[in-house]
């Protein structure tokens, strides 16, 4: 049987940890932290989902249908920056390099924090996003 050190067990809980939702994190800054390990299908989606909101069973159905069909494109087409939280350069306002920390959603849910708006459409509404919150 192989021995590990404390090290090499020390260094595979961070990156456990690093790829599970952290506690009341919504699924936009989730799918937002975790695309940088690549995109393969909904596998992010449904990680989350079936760590943190169970109950959400048609999202694999849903999301398809507001153009999400793999996680990039869910942050592309169902999910969208709300400005007014986002911060950026006057030269680049396309910089999105600094990313505030999540504002927190309530566990069992698949609605981003107010750092996002959310696509509606078929069951959401008529296809349009969510009138934007501003910042206080």
């Amino acid at each position: 049987m192989e021995q590990y050190t404390v090290d090499e067990l020390e260094d595979a809980l961070k990156v456990v940890k690093m790829l599970i939702p952290q506690r009341y994190e919504c699924l936009a800054c989730y799918l937002n932290r975790m695309l940088s390990h690549g995109c393969t299908g909904l596998k992010w989606c449904t990680t989350y989902r079936d760590l943190r909101a169970p109950r959400a069973t048609a999202l694999e159905r849903k999301f398809p249908a507001l153009g999400g069909h793999c996680d990039c494109e869910v942050m592309m087409n169902v999910f969208r920056a709300n400005e007014a939280f986002w911060p950026r350069e006057a030269e680049n306002p396309s910089d999105y390099s600094y990313v505030p920390p999540c504002h927190k959603v309530r566990l069992g849910t698949i609605k981003p924090c107010e750092l996002w708006v959310m696509r509606t459409g078929i069951q959401w509404g008529a296809g349009v996003f969510r009138a934007e919150t501003k910042c206080a």
